[in-house]
């Protein structure tokens, strides 16, 4: 399954006059874009629904199940996920999550500037490690007097299903950070669909936006083979980059390689048998150091930050180790 590394499940887009519950699929593809990989109406959100509905996804799919599995806090989606979907990683949308914070906080509180750059700073953050996440979190309720509050504290229970923290080292766990899967979805088909078509009209109107969704994939692959973005620095690297990535994912490319370049500093190495430990610091982090294990002989390469895990594209820190090893290419 081509982009099916990270599947997000979303049902709550309103769709026509008979109530019935409009479920897609999505994914992310090399554009960094959502793609559609089909879309489900059901007559519930029943556990006997869901059940059928992921079995017919699933062998729709032949049988491929993405890393991760991203669904809202159903209650029949814990039992339904991991019944089916036997080799994939269950996690909560963090959007929706973080949708609802007006509703469920005071009005005074979801108001405090203070309040939500703390919390967005725990919630977003991939580089914290679960106990700083838990310190930072505590400090957060007991400030704002939250240790009591129900959804909060159910929320801060939760908090290894949806934090980031938590499964940094998740394989391809960093796609749920591109932008929102679910609130650009919908936003998606908004332009499309309305409350109140008949089932006739919903399908034609679907069947039109998955075409323009093909049809903008098509324009970027278009204009990636025939135009060109500027490069930043003199290295081979970022040459051979420009060749192998769509524009997109070239310019998170160039944000990493300008970084090595500039904010990544060279602090001790260590040699363990015939690998290199190089303790790197970063000026963008600079109360953090990073350990890259780096192997000539294997040609292998990480980084205690797993960005590579998480995103599968190179952090800064590797960059630092090729480009001082005099790499002209990035190995596949």
């Amino acid at each position: 399954m081509m982009f099916g590394e990270v599947l997000s499940e979303d049902a709550t887009y309103g769709t026509n006059k008979y109530d019935m519950v409009f479920v897609p699929f999505t994914g992310v593809d090399h554009h960094k874009r959502c793609i559609t990989f089909g879309a489900w109406l059901i007559c519930d959100e029943s556990i006997e629904c869901y059940t059928w509905l992921f079995k017919t996804f699933l062998e729709a799919m032949g049988g491929c199940q993405a890393r991760i599995i991203i669904t809202d806090q159903d209650k029949s989606m814990k039992s339904v996920v991991p019944e089916v979907f036997k080799e994939s990683t269950h996690r909560l949308c963090m959007w929706q999550i973080m949708k609802k914070l007006r509703e469920k906080v005071s009005y005074q509180l979801f108001q405090d500037e203070d309040f939500k750059t703390r919390l967005n700073r725990c919630v977003w953050n991939n580089q914290l490690e679960p106990d700083e996440l838990k310190e930072q979190c505590g400090k957060i309720m007991l400030d704002y007097q939250l240790v009591e509050h129900e959804w909060f504290s159910d929320l801060y229970d939760l908090r290894e299903r949806w934090m980031p923290a938590y499964f940094k080292d998740v394989s391809m766990s960093g796609l749920m950070r591109v932008t929102s899967r679910s609130e650009s979805e919908n936003s998606f088909f908004d332009r499309f669909l309305t409350p109140h078509l008949t089932l006739v009209e919903f399908w034609v109107c679907y069947e039109s936006a998955l075409e323009a969704q093909r049809h903008k994939q098509s324009k970027l692959n278009s204009e990636n083979k025939h135009s060109e973005i500027p490069r930043k620095t003199k290295s081979n690297l970022e040459v051979h980059a420009s060749e192998m990535y769509s524009h997109n994912i070239f310019k998170d490319f160039q944000i990493e390689l300008v970084a090595a370049l500039s904010d990544c500093r060279f602090k001790d190495v260590k040699k363990i048998d015939d690998t290199k430990i190089y303790i790197l610091t970063d000026l963008q982090m600079p109360n953090k150091s990073w350990n890259v294990a780096y192997s000539p002989d294997n040609m292998e390469i990480t980084c205690s930050c797993s960005m590579f895990q998480r995103m599968g594209l190179l952090c800064r820190h590797c960059f630092w180790i090729l480009h001082n090893q005099d790499f002209q290419k990035i190995a596949e």
